[in-house]
Formats: C-alpha cells, structure tokens, sequence
C-alpha cells in the first residue's frame, strides 16, 4: 500500500528539482526526505530518480507516480472540501483563479448571482494567466479555474487528466479611438494595421508572430497588463490595442470602438478542476453560477 506522505514527498522533489529544496518546502529535514524516499523506492521496488549533473531527473516509474499522487491528492482534496462543505457554518468556502477578462465581465456576474441564490457559499478569486492558472489548480492550491486557449490549439499540457468544461468563445477586437479612420470599417485585418501604434499586454508572443507573419513589426508604445488602463491610454491617443470580445462586454471607454480583427482564432473559456471536485456541494454550486453566466454571454 502507498503511504500518501511519501507521495506528497515524491511529489515535492519532481517540483523543486532537488532533496533540499522539498526538505526546507515541506519543512523536514534533509535525511528525513531521504529516508521518505527509501522507503517508497523499497516499496516500489525500482528507482524513482536518477541524477542529472547537480539535479535529479524522474524515471518513467517516478513520472508515473507523480501523475498517480497528483489524482490521489485531488480526491483527498474534495473529500475534505465536502466535509467542510457539510459541516462548517456558511456551507463551504471555492478557491477559484480566473484570466483577466473573466474578473472583469464573467466572475462579477457569478458573484452576484451567489450571492443573492446561495449566500452561503463563499468564493476568492486570485487572478492567474492560464499557465499559473492550471499550475495551481494541478497541486490543490485552488478548487476551480476559469482559463483559456486558442481553438487551433491542442489540450494544453496537465489538463488531460483533469475535467475540462466548455463555457463559451469569443473574438479578438481591434479596439481604437471612435475618430480613428479605420473606425467605420466593419473588420479589420491585421496587415492592414502595419503602420499603427500599439499599446499591449506584456504577454503578447502570439501577437508578435502573427505581426511576423504579416510582414510588419509592431510598434509598441506601451506594455500594460491592466484593461483599464489600457484603454485609457488607447483613449489618450498612445496608440490602438487588441482585446477580447468578454472583456469588451464590461466598462468601456466611451469613446473607443472596437472592430473585429479578421482571421484571427475564436478564443475558448472553460472550467478547469479535478473531476471529484465537480462532486463537492460548493464546488458544483459555482460551476453551475458561471455556465449559467456564460450562457448570457
């Protein structure tokens, strides 16, 4: 029978890279992690690492393991967060981690919507790009996840064994001011904005390569990753930027437009937990509030 400290171990060492470091993380001592690990390579009977230069490497048993624990510690999650769910007064507290635009227009909405059907369901919100996102929800440090991906691009790594729930898609804008002379144009390619000025998010890889792609690169006037200032600077005359279609349905700028930008990929929202959270009481409350929500979107 596995031991679930020695998982927990395991799994701390393929995170941190190191004995050390998953000693001084997990709060033991060194010989205390080693110890940990002998005893659950005995119990394997095969190694679990093999050095590479100063570091450790899994073997495709430890990799196995490690994807095992990962499960194992999700459905020991839920079970706690279901019994908290029963018995703690206020009838149960959902970690969620959500996108930018989400926070803006979507989670609001679910917010509200919780608040005045199932008051006793409690939610925190930290805002995490989809990578940090799927990070956190992967070790148990948040119940459910609002991310987003591209639809010509494949399950993102780390997601294939957790539960996945389609939400709704929407459209990359050209957003610029309402006296810009590409105003009026019903959609607007990106070769077609060449000679513009752009005021973007600092993660903006496939912006830039899709620029690549059309012959140009982009002029960028500022780097900001908070919608409203973005758009405020967009107003201000610094320059024209992209945004999504469910960022646009919150608080715009009264004299920005936005058009939308042609060829460009619908982006996906979903859901993302570990199945047996999908069965705690709180959790399933939430996730219902937001298909609800994006159903109105």
């Amino acid at each position: 029978m596995l031991d679930v400290r020695q998982l927990e171990v395991l799994a701390e060492i393929a995170r941190t890279g190191s004995y050390t470091a998953a000693a001084s993380s997990l709060g033991f001592t060194q010989p205390a992690v080693s110890y940990q690990m002998r005893r659950l390579q005995q119990s394997v009977g095969t190694p679990l690492f093999t050095r590479v230069g100063r570091g450790l490497q899994l073997t495709p048993t430890g990799e196995s393991l490690v994807r095992h624990a990962d499960t194992i510690f999700s459905v020991l999650r839920a079970a706690d967060q279901d019994i908290a769910s029963l018995v703690a007064r206020g009838g149960g507290l959902v970690r969620m981690v959500a996108f930018q635009s989400s926070c803006l227009t979507l989670l609001p909405q679910v917010i509200t919507s919780l608040a005045a059907g199932h008051p006793d369901v409690r939610v925190t919100v930290t805002q995490a790009e989809p990578v940090e996102a799927r990070r956190l929800i992967r070790t148990g440090e948040a119940d459910l996840g609002l991310l987003c991906n591209w639809e010509n691009e494949d399950t993102p790594e780390g997601e294939s064994a957790m539960l996945r729930v389609p939400l709704m898609t929407d459209r990359r804008c050209v957003v610029m001011r309402e006296d810009h002379p590409l105003a009026d144009r019903p959609a607007i390619g990106l070769d077609e904005l060449a000679d513009q000025r752009w005021v973007m998010e600092s993660h903006r890889d496939r912006f830039a390569a899709a620029c690549t792609s059309a012959g140009f690169q982009p002029q960028i006037s500022a780097t900001v990753d908070d919608a409203h200032a973005i758009q405020a600077l967009v107003a201000a005359g610094l320059g024209i930027t992209l945004m999504g279609e469910m960022a646009l349905r919150g608080p715009v700028v009264p004299s920005l437009v936005h058009r939308p930008l042609r060829d460009w990929p619908l982006r996906r929202t979903y859901a993302l937990l570990w199945p047996d959270m999908a069965d705690v009481a709180a959790v399933a409350t939430v996730l219902r509030a937001i298909r609800a929500a994006a159903r109105t979107h």
